[in-house]
Protein backbone atom coordinates (compact mmCIF):
# COMPACT_ATOMS: atom_id res chain seq x y z
CA UNK A 1 0.00 0.00 0.00
CA UNK A 2 1.02 3.49 -1.08
CA UNK A 3 1.85 5.98 2.22
CA UNK A 4 -1.06 6.98 3.77
CA UNK A 5 -1.36 11.07 3.53
CA UNK A 6 -1.04 12.58 7.38
CA UNK A 7 -4.42 14.27 8.31
CA UNK A 8 -3.21 16.82 9.81
CA UNK A 9 -1.83 17.86 6.43
CA UNK A 10 -5.20 18.49 5.32
CA UNK A 11 -6.69 21.55 4.78
CA UNK A 12 -9.94 21.61 2.99
CA UNK A 13 -11.75 25.00 1.67
CA UNK A 14 -14.88 22.99 1.69
CA UNK A 15 -16.59 20.10 3.57
CA UNK A 16 -19.53 18.88 1.85
CA UNK A 17 -21.50 16.09 3.34
CA UNK A 18 -24.07 13.66 2.02
CA UNK A 19 -27.62 12.74 3.93
CA UNK A 20 -28.92 9.59 4.20
CA UNK A 21 -26.99 8.45 1.55
CA UNK A 22 -27.91 4.35 2.96
CA UNK A 23 -31.36 2.92 2.43
CA UNK A 24 -31.06 1.37 6.48
CA UNK A 25 -29.94 4.73 7.70
CA UNK A 26 -32.52 6.85 5.46
CA UNK A 27 -35.46 4.78 7.34
CA UNK A 28 -33.71 5.21 10.29
CA UNK A 29 -33.72 9.01 10.47
CA UNK A 30 -37.49 8.94 9.58
CA UNK A 31 -37.96 6.79 12.85
CA UNK A 32 -36.02 9.73 14.63
CA UNK A 33 -38.03 12.44 12.98
CA UNK A 34 -41.13 11.04 13.08
CA UNK A 35 -41.62 10.79 9.43
CA UNK A 36 -41.66 7.63 8.61
CA UNK A 37 -42.81 7.10 4.35
CA UNK A 38 -45.08 4.94 3.17
CA UNK A 39 -43.86 1.35 1.99
CA UNK A 40 -42.30 1.30 -1.68
CA UNK A 41 -41.78 5.29 -1.28
CA UNK A 42 -38.72 5.85 -3.80
CA UNK A 43 -35.36 7.46 -2.75
CA UNK A 44 -34.62 10.90 -4.06
CA UNK A 45 -32.40 11.32 -7.64
CA UNK A 46 -30.22 13.58 -6.29
CA UNK A 47 -27.89 13.49 -3.06
CA UNK A 48 -29.10 15.56 -0.02
CA UNK A 49 -25.98 17.86 0.70
CA UNK A 50 -25.05 19.98 3.49
CA UNK A 51 -21.57 21.62 4.67
CA UNK A 52 -19.62 21.89 7.66
CA UNK A 53 -17.12 24.85 8.04
CA UNK A 54 -13.21 23.94 7.40
CA UNK A 55 -12.90 25.01 10.89
CA UNK A 56 -15.28 21.93 11.92
CA UNK A 57 -12.27 19.62 11.05
CA UNK A 58 -10.73 17.72 13.65
CA UNK A 59 -7.61 15.69 13.43
CA UNK A 60 -6.34 14.79 16.70
CA UNK A 61 -9.64 12.41 17.73
CA UNK A 62 -11.24 14.69 20.39
CA UNK A 63 -14.79 14.88 20.48
CA UNK A 64 -16.23 17.22 22.69
CA UNK A 65 -19.61 18.56 23.49
CA UNK A 66 -19.77 22.35 21.88
CA UNK A 67 -20.98 25.26 24.09
CA UNK A 68 -22.20 28.45 24.08
CA UNK A 69 -21.43 31.20 27.43
CA UNK A 70 -21.25 28.34 29.85
CA UNK A 71 -23.92 26.68 28.39
CA UNK A 72 -23.88 23.05 26.05
CA UNK A 73 -25.75 23.21 23.11
CA UNK A 74 -27.14 19.60 23.32
CA UNK A 75 -28.41 16.74 25.44
CA UNK A 76 -27.66 14.00 22.41
CA UNK A 77 -24.49 13.99 20.54
CA UNK A 78 -24.47 11.45 17.84
CA UNK A 79 -21.92 9.51 16.48
CA UNK A 80 -21.85 9.14 12.15
CA UNK A 81 -18.90 7.07 10.99
CA UNK A 82 -18.58 7.59 7.00
CA UNK A 83 -15.99 7.09 3.79
CA UNK A 84 -14.51 10.36 3.50
CA UNK A 85 -12.91 11.74 -0.32
CA UNK A 86 -10.62 13.83 -0.24
CA UNK A 87 -10.93 16.02 -3.97
CA UNK A 88 -7.19 15.68 -5.89
CA UNK A 89 -7.85 18.34 -8.33
CA UNK A 90 -10.63 20.80 -9.08
CA UNK A 91 -13.13 20.81 -11.40
CA UNK A 92 -16.02 22.59 -12.33
CA UNK A 93 -17.96 19.68 -14.17
CA UNK A 94 -16.65 16.30 -14.56
CA UNK A 95 -18.36 13.70 -16.22
CA UNK A 96 -19.59 10.53 -13.81
CA UNK A 97 -16.98 8.56 -15.99
CA UNK A 98 -14.50 11.14 -15.21
CA UNK A 99 -15.15 11.44 -11.73
CA UNK A 100 -12.35 9.32 -10.45
CA UNK A 101 -9.54 10.76 -11.46
CA UNK A 102 -10.67 13.59 -9.28
CA UNK A 103 -10.25 11.32 -5.99
CA UNK A 104 -7.19 12.04 -4.85
CA UNK A 105 -7.63 9.68 -1.45
CA UNK A 106 -9.90 8.15 1.12
CA UNK A 107 -10.45 7.69 4.53
CA UNK A 108 -12.67 7.44 7.59
CA UNK A 109 -14.44 10.02 9.06
CA UNK A 110 -16.61 10.49 11.89
CA UNK A 111 -19.49 13.28 11.32
CA UNK A 112 -20.79 14.35 15.03
CA UNK A 113 -24.00 15.43 15.07
CA UNK A 114 -26.25 17.16 18.01
CA UNK A 115 -29.21 14.97 17.38
CA UNK A 116 -31.84 16.70 19.08
CA UNK A 117 -30.66 20.24 18.03
CA UNK A 118 -31.04 19.18 14.42
CA UNK A 119 -34.58 17.83 14.99
CA UNK A 120 -36.11 20.83 16.26
CA UNK A 121 -34.41 22.49 13.84
CA UNK A 122 -35.98 20.26 11.25
CA UNK A 123 -39.18 20.18 12.88
CA UNK A 124 -39.18 24.48 13.02
CA UNK A 125 -38.23 24.50 9.46
CA UNK A 126 -35.43 26.79 10.61
CA UNK A 127 -31.28 25.89 8.83
CA UNK A 128 -29.85 22.82 10.86
CA UNK A 129 -25.74 24.12 10.45
CA UNK A 130 -25.49 24.22 14.50
CA UNK A 131 -26.13 20.57 14.49
CA UNK A 132 -23.74 19.77 12.27
CA UNK A 133 -21.13 22.13 12.02
CA UNK A 134 -19.67 23.08 15.22
CA UNK A 135 -15.65 22.75 16.20
CA UNK A 136 -14.21 19.33 16.10
CA UNK A 137 -17.49 17.63 14.10
CA UNK A 138 -15.71 16.90 11.27
CA UNK A 139 -12.80 13.58 12.26
CA UNK A 140 -10.78 12.09 9.85
CA UNK A 141 -8.43 9.53 9.50
CA UNK A 142 -5.31 9.58 7.31
CA UNK A 143 -5.40 9.02 3.79
CA UNK A 144 -5.14 6.39 1.12
CA UNK A 145 -4.50 7.95 -1.77
CA UNK A 146 -5.94 7.07 -4.99
CA UNK A 147 -5.24 7.26 -8.56
CA UNK A 148 -7.24 4.44 -10.25
CA UNK A 149 -10.01 4.28 -13.02
CA UNK A 150 -12.64 2.89 -10.70
CA UNK A 151 -13.19 2.99 -6.77
CA UNK A 152 -13.04 -0.20 -4.94
CA UNK A 153 -16.22 -1.93 -4.38
CA UNK A 154 -15.25 -4.17 -1.60
CA UNK A 155 -14.67 -0.95 0.83
CA UNK A 156 -16.50 -1.47 3.57
CA UNK A 157 -16.85 1.57 6.69
CA UNK A 158 -17.51 -0.06 10.17
CA UNK A 159 -17.58 1.65 13.54
CA UNK A 160 -16.76 0.40 17.32
CA UNK A 161 -17.94 2.23 20.30
CA UNK A 162 -16.64 1.05 23.41
CA UNK A 163 -14.91 -1.95 21.62
CA UNK A 164 -19.03 -2.96 20.29
CA UNK A 165 -19.72 -3.17 16.31
CA UNK A 166 -22.12 -0.62 15.88
CA UNK A 167 -21.98 0.31 12.32
CA UNK A 168 -21.32 -1.45 9.15
CA UNK A 169 -21.68 -1.01 5.74
CA UNK A 170 -20.15 -1.18 2.04
CA UNK A 171 -19.94 1.28 -0.60
CA UNK A 172 -21.85 -0.52 -3.11
CA UNK A 173 -24.97 -0.19 -0.39
CA UNK A 174 -24.88 3.78 -1.02
CA UNK A 175 -27.61 5.27 -2.85
CA UNK A 176 -24.90 7.59 -4.69
CA UNK A 177 -21.36 6.29 -5.19
CA UNK A 178 -18.67 8.17 -4.83
CA UNK A 179 -18.42 8.70 -8.78
CA UNK A 180 -22.19 10.16 -8.86
CA UNK A 181 -21.23 12.84 -5.86
CA UNK A 182 -17.85 13.85 -7.73
CA UNK A 183 -19.68 14.29 -10.68
CA UNK A 184 -22.79 16.24 -8.91
CA UNK A 185 -20.59 18.46 -6.57
CA UNK A 186 -18.51 19.37 -9.45
CA UNK A 187 -21.10 20.92 -11.63
CA UNK A 188 -23.74 22.38 -8.84
CA UNK A 189 -21.02 23.66 -6.38
CA UNK A 190 -17.29 23.46 -7.94
CA UNK A 191 -14.86 21.38 -6.08
CA UNK A 192 -11.48 22.11 -5.46
CA UNK A 193 -8.52 20.65 -4.94
CA UNK A 194 -8.27 19.48 -1.19
CA UNK A 195 -12.07 19.61 -0.40
CA UNK A 196 -13.53 16.73 1.49
CA UNK A 197 -16.61 14.70 0.86
CA UNK A 198 -18.01 13.08 3.59
CA UNK A 199 -20.28 10.40 2.04
CA UNK A 200 -22.85 9.51 4.25
CA UNK A 201 -23.47 7.00 7.23
CA UNK A 202 -25.13 3.48 7.12
CA UNK A 203 -27.66 2.62 9.67
CA UNK A 204 -26.81 2.02 13.69
CA UNK A 205 -26.28 5.79 14.44
CA UNK A 206 -26.33 6.60 18.19
CA UNK A 207 -25.37 8.81 21.26
CA UNK A 208 -21.76 9.33 23.02
CA UNK A 209 -21.01 10.21 26.74
CA UNK A 210 -18.01 12.01 28.26
CA UNK A 211 -15.29 9.04 28.26
CA UNK A 212 -16.82 6.98 25.39
CA UNK A 213 -13.83 5.33 22.81
CA UNK A 214 -14.53 5.14 19.06
CA UNK A 215 -12.71 3.71 16.36
CA UNK A 216 -14.02 4.20 12.99
CA UNK A 217 -12.47 1.53 10.51
CA UNK A 218 -12.41 1.15 6.42
CA UNK A 219 -11.62 -2.72 5.58
CA UNK A 220 -11.32 -4.56 2.32
CA UNK A 221 -13.45 -7.46 1.79
CA UNK A 222 -11.35 -10.53 0.02
CA UNK A 223 -12.79 -13.33 -1.92
CA UNK A 224 -14.98 -16.55 -0.65
CA UNK A 225 -14.01 -16.88 3.23
CA UNK A 226 -10.67 -13.99 3.93
CA UNK A 227 -11.84 -11.99 6.81
CA UNK A 228 -12.35 -7.99 5.66
CA UNK A 229 -8.37 -6.65 5.39
CA UNK A 230 -8.15 -3.24 7.74
CA UNK A 231 -6.65 -0.42 5.36
CA UNK A 232 -6.83 2.84 8.09
CA UNK A 233 -8.71 3.22 10.91
CA UNK A 234 -9.62 6.42 13.50
CA UNK A 235 -9.30 6.26 16.91
CA UNK A 236 -11.56 9.37 18.91
CA UNK A 237 -12.09 9.90 22.51
CA UNK A 238 -15.09 11.80 24.23
CA UNK A 239 -13.90 14.05 27.21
Amino acid sequence: METLLDRRTIAPGAIYCVGKNYSEHAREMQLLEGTASKAGEEHDNEPIIFMKPPTALETEGVITMPGFEGHPLSNTMHYESEIVLLVGKSSDGCSIEEAPQYIGGFGAGLDMTLRDVQLAAKKSGNPWLKSKGFRKSALISDIIPFNDALFPENIEISLELNGRRVQQGLVTEMLHSPAMLIHYLSYLYGLRRGDLIFTGTPAGVGKVSPGDTLKAMLSMHGNGDQSPRELVSLQARVI
